[in-house]
């Protein structure tokens, strides 16, 4: 009996001691990070008590980092821990980097369970975050053959199913932070148009946001610089509400909900790394770099493969992710152009070199669900020298602009499809450049342009939209608008009344825009001659976010001394935005000396003499106005 009590004594002791012994993972590994070289982890330790992460930091000496006390670790079910204290750092306090510029430091957690296979580190959102951390060697979901089946599957082709045009509707509630407005920057990839709206912010936090749709989207509003996703079709209304901690949730009959909630809560970066990508590009011979890209994009797809899994995302859910994720990849066609020699805008194309632009499904119509991705990625491709420059033979030093003919041709081989490709047939419907450049220039010749692009065009909507784009081009608008009645046209004829009886030239800008910036330091002299000018104001607007106010203090002292400026809130600067469509600057707009607003934009000035000329001219034509 005694040797009986001893032996389960002896058993029970070593099973104590099993469980008090810690997993340790040493080096993990991850899937995802956006922390570069500034974060790394060198060490797990899983116990009963606490999971603790060993961090290495890299970064600028005598520069701080912060650890927020919101981190939080996320299991292989989703389920979050909490961050409970720092070891050599304090949570949510600035540490300042050593001389040497690198640190070690911990941070213990809740329990993560010990069969946790890869969990993730979450900062928040906004900030730092390390995907599918886990064990050297320890398998993941991969994005396979079999997942690519799945999600050919799931691919659109069908226009009249997939094009209905109207209005969505998004009711939400801010229950902590409230901000004064929501915006949508509301980027149209078909027309390469901006047209951001603001929504106001009611007393109880509430707000009602009405996009306009033409098919399905999954785009994101901001607020308290969170992005807040959503997905709408004509005629739907979807209910958020935002926490006191800022997470965003869901009403439960919400269409793609686990994919909305990943998004904004998560906020994971499905591109490659731009800089690892960009020092490629400098590095390898082009058909070298392809190769990268196209092991890059296999990179990414299996984040999302990983995501999908874990997040229990349904079929449309899963292929939305993929489809965004390999818009982003393939952005990359834009640095791919510049290496010399092997397959340039300077010599024969050589199609193997962009298979990965081939099998990423971009005729499928669900790439328009996502106005923001296609977006770029139609002006990476706009621009590349593979479709926008050929040597000049005579001159082969020289570029000049191809014609759509060697557009088409190139674009041909590198799809393979025998006709134009959405995305080359997406470049033909950029408003702003037919408005801006192709009509003042020659209209007979732009009307003759778009109608022949008409008759290439293989998509039936996209053909019509480009009709319709043609009939409003053509279609004799007045010089100028009044703007509509509302808080955002009020609060500009307030900043602009004082100098009604002259021109006006509104100058959007900020010291944090390079473009800007520059453009102010470079044109003293063309300002110093249009103060001479008593019938014309030039009057620049900032505002407190993107210029603070020491920055706006120096700068105006320094080069717009005795010149009309002012600085306004940033909820007011996203205000204007919308009224004026905007979201870029340095932006410009004209108002006649009545008050009412010039169609015909100034831009970026220019050389002293010619700016001058437009500037009297426009001046001139608007003096009875």
């Amino acid at each position: 009996m005694k040797g009986i009590l001893t032996s389960l004594l002896m058993a029970l002791l070593a099973l104590t001691a099993q469980a008090r012994k810690p997993r340790v993972i040493e080096n993990p590994q991850w899937i995802s990070s956006n922390t570069g070289k500034s974060l790394t982890i060198t060490r797990v330790e899983l116990t009963d008590t606490a999971t603790v992460l060993w961090f290495h930091s890299k970064y600028k000496p005598n520069k701080w980092i912060r650890i927020s006390r919101a981190a939080t670790l996320t299991d292989d079910s989703g389920r979050r821990y909490k961050a409970r204290c720092g070891i050599g750092i304090k949570l949510s306090k600035r540490f300042y980097m050593p001389a040497s510029g690198e640190a070690d430091f911990k941070v213990s957690f809740d329990p993560l369970p010990r069969d946790t296979r890869a969990f993730d580190f979450i900062e928040s959102p906004a900030d730092w975050k390390i995907w599918g951390i886990h064990a050297p060697g320890e398998q993941l979901p991969q994005y396979t053959e079999a997942a690519n089946r799945a999600d050919s599957a799931m691919r659109k082709y069908d226009e009249a199913a997939f094009f209905r045009r109207g209005t969505g509707v998004i009711c939400g509630r801010f229950l902590g932070k409230r901000p004064g407005l929501v915006n949508h920057y509301g980027y149209d990839a078909m027309t390469r148009e901006n047209r951001p709206q603001v929504f106001e912010v009611a007393d109880d936090g509430s707000f009602t946001a009405t996009i306009p749709v033409e098919c399905p989207k999954l785009d994101d509003l901001r607020a308290n610089g969170r992005s807040l996703y959503f997905y709408l079709n004509a005629g739907d209304t979807i209910r958020m509400d935002i926490m006191e901690d800022g997470t965003v949730r869901y009403a439960d009959a919400t269409k793609h909900r686990k994919l909305l909630n990943l998004l904004s809560n998560y906020d994971p970066n499905m591109e490659a790394d731009y800089y690892l990508m960009a020092t490629l590009a400098d590095s390898l011979p082009f058909s070298g770099y392809a190769r990268a890209v196209a092991e890059g994009a296999q990179r990414q797809l299996d984040f999302a493969e990983y995501l999908i899994h874990k997040h229990k995302l349904n079929a449309e859910e899963a292929h939305l992710l993929r489809t965004k994720t390999r818009l982003a990849c393939c952005q990359y066609i834009d640095p791919m152009t510049y290496e010399k020699t092997d397959t340039t805008a300077t010599g024969p194309l050589n199609a193997a070199n962009y298979a990965f632009m081939r099998s990423m499904g971009l005729e499928d119509l669900t790439c328009l669900s996502l106005p923001f991705d296609l977006y770029i990625l139609q002006n990476r491709y706009e621009y590349c020298d593979l479709m926008r420059y050929k040597a000049d033979p005579r001159n082969p030093a020289r570029r000049l602009k191809m014609d759509d003919d060697t557009r088409i041709a190139r674009d041909e081989t590198l799809f393979g499809l025998g006709r134009p490709s959405m995305l080359l047939q997406l470049t033909w419907l950029v408003k702003h450049r037919y408005a801006n450049n192709e009509y003042p220039q020659d209209s007979a010749r732009a009307s003759k342009l778009i109608s022949r692009r008409i008759g290439l065009m293989k998509s039936p909507y996209l053909r019509a939209r480009l009709t319709e784009m043609k009939r409003e081009l053509e279609s004799p608008k007045a010089t100028t608008y009044a703007l509509p009645d509302g808080r955002a046209a009020a609060l500009f004829d307030s900043i602009v009344a004082p100098y009604r009886g002259k021109t006006v030239i509104v100058d959007f800008w900020a010291t944090t825009c390079g473009p800007c910036v520059a453009e102010i330091k470079a044109t003293q002299q063309l300002r110093d001659s249009i103060a001479a000018m008593p019938d014309v104001e030039l009057l620049f607007i900032t505002s407190d976010r993107q210029t603070p106010a020491k920055a706006y203090a120096d700068f105006k002292a320094k080069y717009l001394a005795g010149e009309e400026s002012c600085r306004i809130t940033h909820d007011d600067w996203q205000r204007l935005m919308a009224l004026f469509k905007f979201t870029g600057i340095p932006h410009k707009e004209v108002v006649t000396p009545s008050g009412l607003i010039a169609r015909a934009q100034m831009h970026t000035f220019h050389e002293i003499g010619s700016s001058l000329r437009e500037i009297r001219s426009m001046a001139a034509s608007l003096s009875g106005l």
